[in-house]
């Protein structure tokens, strides 16, 4: 206890060199939590963006080398997908789309991408319907000239009005709207609500071709996408000539999952980085302590004089350095929280806040930094001799 109020009472005395002291490690401090922070919210900001793209796709792409004995792939995967996949899988549909401008009487979206859907789509999207009905297959079969819009297209063209019903035309061709989608994006143009989705049965009059080469395929649990994938490799084998064409398999988690272990590595970079500004403050607390360690060589040589064991003297140091580092970690968590809330509210929309394990371990860090670079300067003061009492003036 005597060694820690002589530590106190030294900050006290020395205010500004004191605050000099903690610098560094306030610096280290907040630079870690911010860090961690913001990838936290980075990752929390990438997560969603997949989520709203639909999470647990495959995606089947096709290369056409003949395109006169090219196969119905829609038919065979949504045939199995539906039956003996159907215990895994949740949808299959067309992933192809072009863009297109959209008109309703005097208001336009100049380029809404047109997606050609089964009636499944929206379930392989993550859309969620909001008014009218959904594709259906007797769309499909008909070739019904219907779409279902986007939450922005429902806005940029009809505002407060009622679309169901109501005829837009796509570069001047005529689809009746049957239905809209939530808004799940925001309400910018280039947002995914800035859609439209007809029946893919439309693709050759739309597109100018009626063979679809891009294909997704909805699984319902994380789980089962491998096992999804090796069936489909085996049926699609079985399908497609080799010499007709050739087909790739495409987790769509794995995009994510490669996104958050690229976050992963440069948070233990950025962690690096941010260490070695603690360790510079370490440096900057031995180095004071050492001028300390001068300053003090008189009070040193007279407590040494009277009997005082070596260990006093070494505690009184260590526990100064402990207390300035500790008061620098302190410090440095208040603006590690004050800066997290602040960028992450204005980078991702977030009240970002360290948490509580990156928080105590940079305290934890902060005290330990102190002892180890208080110990040269504690066994010097220890190592004094009390005749450096008569030499000191």
């Amino acid at each position: 206890m005597n060694a820690l109020m002589m530590a106190l009472d030294s900050i006290r005395e020395k205010k500004g060199r004191s605050f000099l002291t903690m610098l560094g490690i306030i610096i280290g401090v907040t630079a870690v939590l911010v860090l961690v922070a913001l990838v936290s919210g980075y990752n929390a900001d990438i997560t969603a963006y997949y989520e709203k793209l639909g999470v647990n796709k495959v995606t089947v792409e096709l290369t056409w080398y003949d395109q006169s004995r090219a196969e119905d792939v829609m038919g065979l995967l949504y045939a199995y997908g539906n039956g003996e996949l159907s215990g895994m899988v949740t949808g299959v549909s067309p992933d192809q789309k072009t863009s297109k401008s959209v008109k309703y009487r005097s208001g336009s979206v100049d380029s809404s991408t047109i997606y050609f859907g089964s009636d499944q789509w929206a379930d392989c999207n993550n859309y969620t319907l909001d008014s009218g009905r959904d594709i259906l297959d007797y769309d499909i079969e008909g070739r019904s000239r219907v779409c279902v819009i986007g939450a922005y297209v429902a806005d940029a063209l009809f505002q407060y009005a009622d679309p169901i019903g109501e005829t837009i035309y796509l570069n001047g061709d005529p689809f009746v709207v049957v239905g809209t989608y939530y808004q799940k994006d925001g309400s910018g143009e280039d947002s995914m609500d800035n859609a439209v989705v007809v029946p893919y049965s439309l693709s050759r009059s739309l597109l100018g071709t009626g063979y679809l080469t891009s294909y997704t395929v909805k699984v319902g649990k994380s789980d089962d996408v491998d096992t999804v994938i090796g069936k489909l490799d085996s049926y699609l084998t079985g399908q497609i000539d080799s010499s007709v064409g050739t087909y790739t398999l495409t987790d769509g988690n794995a995009a994510m999952t490669a996104s958050n272990d690229e976050m992963t590595s440069m948070s233990v970079v950025l962690g690096g980085i941010a260490g070695i500004a603690l360790l510079v403050g370490g440096i900057g607390i031995m180095n004071i302590m050492l001028v300390t360690v001068t300053e003090r060589t008189r009070e040193i040589g007279i407590k040494k004089s009277i009997g005082a064991p070596r260990r006093e003297i070494v505690t009184q140091f260590l526990v100064e350095a402990a207390i300035l580092s500790g008061l620098g970690g302190l410090t440095g968590i208040g603006l590690g929280f004050l800066l997290s809330a602040v960028l992450g509210k204005a980078m991702y929309g977030l009240i970002l806040f360290p948490s509580t394990l990156i928080t105590v371990g940079a305290v934890c860090f902060s005290v330990v930094i102190g002892i180890v670079f208080g110990i040269y300067p504690a066994a010097k003061a220890s190592n004094l001799q009390p005749v450096d009492a008569l030499r000191a003036d």
